[in-house]
């Protein structure tokens, strides 16, 4: 008797098996969020060393950045009841190693799953190993200003944000079961970014550093200026202010949860953070603080009432 599993391809591909996959048409996968579907997040890990969040509607789930490998993301995945096949689709901010390993386009080519980025960023890609098989399978997707809706049920809407010479994205997803903000890698937070968070019920914000560790700390003199500077990375202070102004401009209530990225683990410490939350009442009991090494539990998006969903459409499209 012939055992089915050994003929089955392996999720994790050699450049060679990748060329010969890509020589067919791959046929990308397709999910829709249906009403009444569930909304959660949930962090795989965040920090210079890594960034991935899934984020899970219903039965669809997708991916905002691929900083880990696929096997350490397929692992922690594993840690939130779900699997590499369980993807429908990825979100790239930029293109640092630490927000989309090189070693992904093997793995997505076999899996089908497309990956979205700015069409700022599609020139970067087309370096990368495997990129350009990904264009030739129909699995890069560039996007400009315009809103798109990658899978029917999740509207996407982005905002450019200033980060190095390239920049990196903001995202915003919307579906009727609410709707989340991500924006990470931003030296500082400009009014259009307030007025695209507007309103989100889940917001995932960067929380990099502590200016004074940052200015005592033993790295060169030039990469502090850089994280420092208005096209590195968000302080806590800087990022406690956003979010205040992000609630000040939403719904009273909204957001309802906030979870920090990308914490410095050089230049920050979760009790540093914990201090400049603490100021606002308000903002502390819904911060979820953020690491390298382990996911997050996962947070659940709670239906809005009909009057709140008004209200969350007006501040949005003010």
């Amino acid at each position: 008797m012939s055992d089915k599993s050994s003929h089955q391809m392996p999720l994790f591909l050699t450049t060679r098996q990748s060329s010969l996959i890509s020589a067919a048409p791959i046929k990308p996968k397709r999910s829709v969020a249906k009403p009444g579907d569930a909304l959660s997040v949930c962090v795989l890990g965040s920090g210079s060393g890594g960034n991935a969040t899934v984020i899970k509607i219903g039965e669809t789930a997708l991916l905002v950045d691929a900083g880990f490998g696929p096997r350490t993301t397929d692992k922690r995945l594993a840690q939130a009841g779900l699997s590499l096949n369980n993807l429908q689709a990825i979100f790239l901010t930029h293109l640092d190693q630490d927000h989309f390993r090189r070693t992904w386009p093997n793995t997505l080519l076999k899996l089908g799953v497309p990956v979205y980025l700015h069409e700022w960023h599609f020139c970067d890609l087309m370096r990368i190993p495997g990129g350009a098989e990904l264009r030739d399978a129909g699995l890069a997707h560039s996007f400009n200003t315009s809103p798109f809706e990658p899978i029917p049920g999740v509207s996407t809407s982005t905002v450019r944000l200033q980060h190095d010479k390239q920049g990196t994205i903001g995202y915003r997803f919307d579906t009727d079961a609410g709707s989340v903000g991500y924006a990470t890698d931003l030296g500082h937070a400009p009014p259009a970014l307030i007025q695209h968070m507007a309103g989100v019920d889940l917001l995932c914000i960067e929380c990099n550093y502590d200016e004074h560790m940052t200015t005592t700390s033993p790295r060169p003199s030039w990469v502090n200026r850089r994280n420092m500077s208005d096209s590195g990375h968000l302080s806590n202070e800087q990022s406690f202010q956003a979010v205040r102004m992000i609630a000040d401009a939403s719904p009273v209530g909204l957001p309802r949860d906030v979870v920090l990225l990308h914490r410095s683990s050089q230049c920050n410490h979760p009790m540093k953070i914990q201090r400049v939350f603490e100021r606002d009442p308000d903002l502390i009991y819904r911060i979820t603080q953020t690491d390298q090494r382990r996911r997050t539990r996962w947070l659940h998006v709670k239906a809005q009432s009909a009057s709140v969903k008004s209200q969350i459409e007006l501040h949005h499209n003010r």
